[in-house]
């Protein structure tokens, strides 16, 4: 049996199961962008939006009676050195990148206004990153 061939593929394997999502897949390719091409104020209505971007993560209403709708995204890939025997004790972690969505209609079901917010950040595991 050839095993050259076998580690590579196992490290891809363990690379492609390193990374974790949650939230609404929908959102994960939209940018600010595309979202400009999709959604236009005072136009866009609640059920448009619900059709391109499904169900929202979370609903809220403001003391005027404007509702607002939340979608978020969050994907986690994990870091080479978690695969790496001892170190992942010593130096471990994830890149996450979130994109947060938050889209203000009137009382009509009209949109008003919204924002998306994408970031990028670490979170270090290990006992010589997790103080710094």
């Amino acid at each position: 049996m050839r095993r050259s061939g076998f580690i590579p593929l196992l490290l891809l394997a363990g690379m492609l199961a390193a990374c974790a999502t949650a939230g609404n897949e929908s959102l994960r390719h939209e940018t600010a962008e595309t979202l400009d091409s999709k959604l236009e104020k005072g136009k866009t209505t609640k059920q448009q939006v619900q059709v391109a971007l499904g169900d929202p993560a979370s609903t809220d209403f403001t003391d005027s009676g404007n509702e607002i709708w939340k979608y978020q995204h969050i994907r986690a890939t994990a870091k080479a050195t978690n695969f790496i025997p001892v170190v992942d004790l010593l130096a471990g972690g994830q890149d996450v990148k979130k994109k947060q969505l938050s889209l203000f209609f009137d009382e009509q079901g009209i949109l008003k206004n919204y924002s998306m917010l994408e970031t990028e950040s670490e979170v270090r595991t290990g006992l010589i990153t997790a103080n710094m």
